[in-house]
């Protein structure tokens, strides 16, 4: 909820002196950040005994001299408050023994304090100042979690908190039996501050309670297999992205259920869009090392405008232009080398090389391709860019100048892309997908050591160097702070074939899903880069490739071919560049869920002339873009 900080008018300056006293107030036992590394409670015998509490106090999402915020939280008797809530973590077999007491001025429902898997559609509720008991057997192996709440749902379909109580949850992880591989456990939590007379409404992004550049840096060497836990019971999707690697889902789930994947259904993914209240497990092994990121892929998720504000000014005037962006509390330090135009949901991972193992090197010619990044003179609604790409003495631009042409590679062929900034803003070029060194990867402050990624500056040049290892669709997009170079269309797919194949209409159709607006509530959706959909024409009984991508900035797409009395089918190909395990290379009706940052491979062949409606529609206010196909 991007916004701008101020105060609503001189007459409440009283007010906002004791909302400021109420906000510096020290905490006799402020809430601490769970890293999720030591469960909470005792195991002996056979049984996990925990004594759970329900509190309010001071917490910091970012520094721990930075902002505060007053919230509800889970914490042990005894012991600080924790956000997330303290790990129950048990082997299969355990019985648990919780006792939850409300330490909170209201009442409370907790939820998932139960065998698993599990169907408790209905928490139990706990009175202000009482205390309830929880016994069960743990159940089946798997990743969970608990939660609580103290407000009301704001709608049906809202069932996640979202104010006050929003951190009200921690990890349940039942453990198989026997050993088990090592892991870490990452909660991502999202909270919608209520407006008052100090602020706005503003919201509040944190993994394992901290908000980035706060959140825990991870370090690994390079050929380490790595397993991770990723849990959302925020209300918000999230589209996990994961820089310069792939990684395996090996299993998802809920609150209560959890399903785990054998080694050949297993989906390498570089995007898993996690739903509100879901689950993952997933593991990768990075090959190149440098410093990279797994972030949300909403772009407001990321940005600065994700920096939690201060308020040290009473007067509404006394606001400069100096003020730090969003009235951000500005830490340096901490940023140091990383990347240092992104906040919220992110996390930085350092990968060592192994000191054993030589880089690897090329001795072939690469193929050399230019992108220039210019702005588009015209007038409209919103700014525009016009992406080219030059191959020698061939130029490719999109037709309309608002989307970037795809860029054709081949798999195993070394290339360089120099991009060429013509904007008068800096910029820069992430290649999404590809498994590449971090220096070339197009994040401000990558790299390795002492090579760090740099900004392009306006009039300036970077050469990305990189080998496809694989073939299939990938997006090229800008990575810079400013939404508008997104919505204002600097990307486009990035198609990587096999040696010998080629890409035309006869049997690829890109579709590149934008929109001009840069928040979730768009309406101006685009299709490679066109507000209006012109018809596509079909063969009859000829079978295509439909590359989907979604590359706006905050935005979920449902993507229908046909009616919905007369549906259209294709058939399940790939998923951000990689093929799909049998249990999902499936026929079945044209229907998809796309969120910022996936690609998804399809498989359509039109056996009937006539016309196909097909339609994209934005999942949170329903805008829709309409167009058909024209079957020859």
């Amino acid at each position: 909820m991007p916004t701008t900080y101020r105060l609503r008018c001189c007459s409440a300056v009283v007010c906002l002196l004791s909302a400021l006293a109420l906000a510096q107030a020290p905490g006799a036992d402020e809430i601490v950040a769970n890293q999720n590394r030591i469960p909470a409670g005792k195991v002996e015998n056979g049984v996990l005994s925990v004594q759970l509490e329900l509190r309010s106090d001071a917490w910091h999402p970012e520094a721990e001299d930075g902002p505060k915020l007053f919230v509800q939280a889970f914490g042990e008797a005894g012991r600080a408050a924790q956000i997330p809530g303290p790990m129950l973590r048990m082997p299969e077999g355990t019985t648990v023994h919780a006792t939850v007491a409300n330490k909170l001025k209201m009442k409370a429902t907790v939820y998932g304090l139960n065998t698993r898997p599990g169907d408790a559609k209905t928490g139990v509720e706990i009175p202000a100042g009482e205390s309830r008991e929880f016994s069960f057997a743990a159940g089946a192996p798997g990743t969970y979690y608990y939660w609580a709440r103290t407000t009301e749902p704001l709608s049906v379909k809202l069932v996640q908190p979202l104010r006050a109580d929003a951190h009200l949850n921690g990890a349940f992880i039942v453990d198989p039996a026997g050993p088990v591989a090592a892991d870490r456990v990452f909660v991502i939590n999202l909270m919608a501050v209520a407006s008052d007379i100090v602020h706005p409404s503003f919201e509040v992004v944190t993994i394992n309670g901290k908000s980035y550049p706060y959140t825990e840096p991870l370090e690994y060497t390079a050929g380490d297999t790595i397993r991770w836990r990723v849990i959302n019971p925020s209300v918000s999707e999230h589209p996990m992205h994961l820089h310069g690697a792939f990684y395996q889902v090996l299993s998802q789930g809920t609150f209560e259920t959890n399903t785990a994947y054998a080694d050949g259904d297993r989906q390498s993914v570089v995007t898993q869009n996690l739903q509100p209240g879901s689950t993952m497990m997933m593991e990768w092994t990075p090959e190149h090392a440098g410093r990279w990121l797994f972030h949300c892929h909403f772009q407001f998720h990321v940005s600065t405008d994700e920096r939690v504000p201060v308020f040290s000014r009473v007067m509404a005037e006394q606001y400069g232009e100096s003020e730090p962006a969003n009235g951000a509390h500005a830490h340096p330090e901490a940023m140091g080398a990383t990347m240092k135009d992104m906040a919220g949901l992110v996390l930085m991972i350092n990968v060592k090389a192994p000191s054993s193992v030589p880089l690897p090197t090329s001795a072939a010619t690469p193929r050399k391709i230019d992108l220039v990044i210019e702005s588009d003179a015209a007038g409209g609604k919103s700014r525009t860019f016009s992406c080219s790409v030059r191959e020698g003495k061939k130029i490719v631009a999109s037709e309309d100048k608002s989307v970037g042409p795809p860029i054709v590679v081949t798999r195993g062929e070394p290339t360089e892309i120099t991009v060429v900034n013509h904007l008068d803003v800096p910029t820069t070029i992430h290649w999404h997908g590809l498994e590449l060194d971090s220096y070339y990867d197009g994040v401000v402050g990558g790299g390795t050591g002492n090579q760090i990624t740099p900004a392009i500056q306006p009039g300036a040049s970077f050469v990305a160097r990189f080998t496809p290892n694989r073939a299939g669709t990938f997006i090229y997009h800008s990575h810079t702070a400013d939404p508008n170079q997104l919505s204002g269309g600097v990307y486009g797919g990035l198609i990587v074939l096999e040696p010998g194949e080629s890409f035309g209409a006869e049997h690829d159709r890109l579709l590149v899903i934008g929109t001009r607006d840069t928040f979730f509530d768009a309406k101006r959706i685009t299709v490679n880069g066109s507000e209006v959909l012109s018809p596509m024409l079909f063969n009859r009984s000829a079978t295509y490739r439909l590359r989907v991508i979604n590359m706006a900035p905050n935005f979920v797409a449902d993507v229908q071919l046909g009616s919905n009395e007369h549906p259209g089918r294709w058939r399940a190909l790939g998923k951000d560049g990689a093929r799909l395990p049998s249990r999902l290379a499936k026929s079945g009706d044209a229907l998809l869920h796309i969120a910022s940052g996936e690609t998804y491979d399809f498989e359509f062949r039109p056996d009937t002339p006539g016309e196909i409606p097909w339609q994209i529609e934005n999942s949170i206010n329903k805008s829709k873009l309409v167009g058909k196909i024209v079957v020859q």
